[in-house]
């Protein structure tokens, strides 16, 4: 559930809560580059990125690690 509530959170779900929504339809994907409410969430967003990407490397550097040490 806790990841349920996430999704929604980050969907567009959360766009139908709040107005001003009406301009993506003519904009499209630029709205959110366009529109300064968006700028926190885009923030935010590459933060994850890089943040998953760096765990992602640590993890594969780790395994590395564990096998050459396992190996005779």
């Amino acid at each position: 559930m806790r990841h349920a509530i996430t999704a929604y959170v980050l969907s567009a779900g959360t766009a139908l809560a709040h107005g001003g929504h009406e301009e993506a339809v003519v904009q499209g994907s630029a709205h959110w580059l366009t529109s300064g409410d968006h700028v926190i969430v885009l923030v935010l967003a590459g933060f994850v990125a890089v943040v998953g990407g760096l765990a992602a490397l640590r993890r594969v550097r780790r395994r590395l690690a564990r096998d050459k040490r396992a190996r005779p």
